[in-house]
């Protein structure tokens, strides 16, 4: 597909200049990323005192530096030494499931958490141990953070991470992920975590999204390969994904792990339409440049919270009053959209076959 060509000269580029202010609108304040990096740097610096850890890493959106304001969450990990813990994982004679361990580390981490957070509590989640602070910010902002407890792999790359559903251990590479999405050159690293974080704003709008942040960014990794405008390669972006997942799941970017999995009730049909959907939005705003009235209603179709005052379509705005739940605006869209407009809240792209 061709790409519309941005306005040049003193032509003005309200597509760009859009998206660029939607961006400003979606970043995580300085002040907010360097709590939670306090708090994950906090807990790494106790889980690296417990007895056999080998190191600690930062993985997850605040280390790829993709992440939205609020800041919910923090990852990070502790790789445990297999010389000390023996009989842990699939390449023991025991092979012990992450159970009791996550739960030593839990125990050791928190008492020390304590002293700086007084309210903190730990529990153990599926893949982690989930510590949260009980300690807003101003702006209500209370950060968390998730502890892997590691294990390293005798003769594969990765890590085994837990699996608490089903008291085992699975392949993953957080450690590779985070160089992946964080390798030179900076010009590219930067422009890649910023269509990510459009990406990400657009597809958590839905109720049930098209994909999960992972997902988001295994597939910019792979599509994203040059810096250029930011609508352009947020066009791009939303065309190859949709096309991607049309044919197949995402691999894992660092070749440890399966594929990764859709968000549960999705397909990857449903999921694809939707993509596309988005692509030809970022199309049509690219189109108008010269419009912004134009570029503010094709885009409020990907950010409406971000954009709530642009014109759209009775279709769309009913659609997003189902998708939200909200009852009011049901009742007052309904009264005057035609009935045409009513007939799915997914008529625009995202109510095909399953697969």
């Amino acid at each position: 597909m061709s790409y519309a060509t941005a306005a040049t000269g003193e032509e003005p580029d309200h597509a760009e200049e859009v998206l660029e202010e939607i961006r400003q609108a979606i970043s995580a304040s300085d002040s907010d990323l360097k709590e939670a990096r306090r708090r994950r740097d906090l807990v790494l610096n106790i889980a690296a005192t417990f007895n056999g850890v080998l190191r600690t890493f930062k993985s997850g959106s605040v280390a790829h530096e993709d992440v939205n304001n609020p800041v919910d969450d923090a990852d990070g990990g502790a790789v445990l030494d297999r010389r000390v813990h023996t009989a842990l994982g699939p390449d023991s004679e025991a092979e012990e499931g992450p159970e009791e361990i996550m739960a030593a580390v839990r125990d050791h981490v928190m008492p020390m958490v304590r002293e700086t957070y007084p309210e903190a509590k730990g529990r153990l989640i599926k893949r982690a141990i989930l510590i949260k602070f009980n300690a807003p910010n101003s702006d209500d902002v209370d950060p968390s953070v998730d502890l892997v407890v590691a294990l390293t792999r005798r003769d594969e790359d990765g890590l085994w991470i837990p699996n608490r559903d089903s008291d085992s251990w699975d392949a993953s590479d957080p450690e590779e992920h985070t160089r992946l999405l964080t390798a030179e050159p900076k010009a590219l690293r930067v422009h890649r975590a910023r269509v990510i974080r459009m990406a990400k704003a657009a597809i958590k709008h839905d109720s049930t999204p098209a994909l999960i942040s992972f997902n988001i960014e295994a597939l910019a990794f792979a599509h994203i390969t040059r810096a250029d405008t930011l609508g352009a390669s947020l066009q791009l972006f939303f065309e190859r994904a949709a096309a991607d997942i049309k044919v197949r799941l995402t691999d894992d970017p660092a070749g440890v792990s399966g594929t990764i999995k859709l968000p549960p009730g999705m397909t990857r049909d449903r999921s694809a339409k939707r993509l596309g959907f988005f692509a030809d939005k970022v199309g049509e705003a690219r189109e108008n440049a010269r419009d912004r009235a134009a570029v503010e209603s094709a885009l409020a179709e990907l950010f409406p919270e971000e954009l709530p005052n642009a014109e759209r379509s009775a279709r769309s705005n009913v659609a997003d009053a189902i998708r939200r739940g909200d009852t009011g605006a049901m009742r007052r869209r309904l009264a005057i959209a035609p009935a045409a407009a009513i007939k799915s809240p997914r008529a625009y792209g995202d109510n095909g076959a399953s697969t």
